[in-house]
């Protein structure tokens, strides 16, 4: 689709040409702005809180009673 821009109020071809010049640049970001997709939207942190979560338990409870103490508290020696 081709739109006709009059620039008028005596502009000389120089300032007309930059005038033109912006309004391209502004039609073409336009453009480009809208072919992209918007971001996905994201939970804000408040959101995010209150969602259950995985939690990873390091070691669970059985094993870690049934590990071995180390001597390293023992200084008897």
């Amino acid at each position: 689709m081709t739109r006709i821009t009059s620039i008028k109020g005596g502009a000389d071809p120089c300032v007309a040409a930059a005038i033109a010049a912006t309004i391209a640049h502004l039609e073409d970001a336009d453009a480009e702005t809208r072919a992209t997709r918007p971001p996905i939207p994201r939970p804000s942190h408040w959101a995010q809180s209150s969602r259950p979560r995985e939690s990873t338990i390091p070691l669970p409870s059985h094993l870690y009673d049934a590990t071995p103490w180390s001597d390293l508290g023992d200084s008897n020696e």
